[in-house]
């Protein structure tokens, strides 16, 4: 990097690829708050003490549970410390309320080793006490700045060149989209229906520069604005692909039914009458069982003709289904 670059604190962009970046970018590194990291300081810890409590501070913090299960032989490599070393760091981090280590017991893999012990890191209760005293972060939850545009030359407006614009008032919008011109309209309607946050204005356009900010505005509002998305209706029924017609029975649906009607009529020591036939099917295709399936609107008439509270239907035409064929008992071929 230039020194200019570190003085003013700017990159340029053939500086994006700087190993540094690409490092902080690319691999993992540690997050240590500065009253907890000044606090250990103030203790005078070992650096191998430090170097044990901050591996597990990253792993825990990894994790979202600010608790690790290391062998303490792993532990020990990544930190570059022997078993010992680990062992004493331990026991020091202990003393300070810095960690918590759980025996878990025997390995249920292995009963003959001992298991990996459980360790959480903590927050010392002396440092608690000052904790509020610290400076704070700046909020990452700023709010947007609104945006205005500065035109260019051939009467173009983007929004990544913009300023803060001024609120107005719901008759001052009207105003400022009352002064476009035929072109301006178009091209704002264009706009807003792709869901642009951009528009082009004519060169000797009749509003502002406020005038702009605020239509540019308004466009990335409604481009930033989420759909709405009409919710199906789930006790509606599906929609057929086929036209809907008047619902007519099948051949065999028709036989099934002739046989169910001839069997109750033999239950009941009466010959079976045509005319049922006639106002089960008026009542499952056209009348009132029409909004129940076929198999239960038919076996609904059936019951009511079983239990004898059966009525001719209500509107059913006197010669109705005369003129259809209806299916008759299938015979031997030859015969």
């Amino acid at each position: 990097m230039s020194t200019e670059n570190l003085r003013t604190g700017t990159v340029r962009p053939d500086e994006t690829r700087d190993i540094r970046s690409r490092l902080v970018a690319e691999n993992f590194f540690s997050m240590r708050p500065k009253p907890l990291e000044r606090w250990v300081w103030q203790k005078g810890l070992p650096a191998s003490a430090e170097r044990v409590y901050w591996y597990h501070w990253d792993l825990g913090h990894r994790n979202g549970t600010w608790c690790s299960q290391v062998p303490i032989r792993i532990v020990g490599r990544d930190c570059c410390l022997d078993p010992a070393t680990v062992t004493r760091a331990y026991q020091l981090l202990k003393s300070l309320d810095l960690i918590r280590r759980e025996d878990p017991g025997r390995d249920p893999a292995n009963p003959f080793q001992q298991a990996t012990a459980l360790t959480e890191v903590r927050v010392p209760r002396e440092l608690l006490t000052t904790l509020g005293r610290e400076p704070k972060r700046r909020s990452t939850a700023s709010p947007k700045p609104v945006l205005a545009a500065k035109p260019l030359a051939q009467g173009r407006a983007e929004p990544s060149q913009v300023t803060p614009a001024i609120r107005v008032s719901r008759e001052e919008s009207k105003a400022i989209f009352a002064r476009f011109s035929a072109g301006e309209r178009t091209r704002f309607a264009e706009a807003s229906r792709h869901r642009r946050a951009g528009m082009k204005f004519d060169a000797d356009t009749r509003l502002s520069p406020a005038d702009r900010a605020h239509v540019l505005d308004t466009l990335q509002s409604l481009a930033q604005a989420r759909p709405v998305q009409t919710v199906p209706d789930r006790r509606a029924a599906p929609a057929s692909s086929t036209p809907k017609g008047p619902r007519r029975l099948q051949a065999l649906e028709v036989l099934r039914l002739q046989r169910s009607l001839r069997t109750l009529a033999a239950a009941a020591g009466a010959p079976a009458h045509q005319s049922q036939l006639r106002e089960v099917m008026y009542a499952v295709e056209e009348g009132a069982l029409t909004k129940f399936p076929v198999p239960l609107a038919i076996n609904i008439a059936l019951k009511k003709l079983r239990e004898g509270t059966w009525s001719v239907p209500h509107r059913m035409p006197a010669g109705w289904g005369l003129q259809r064929a209806y299916p008759e008992q299938c015979s031997a071929a030859g015969q």
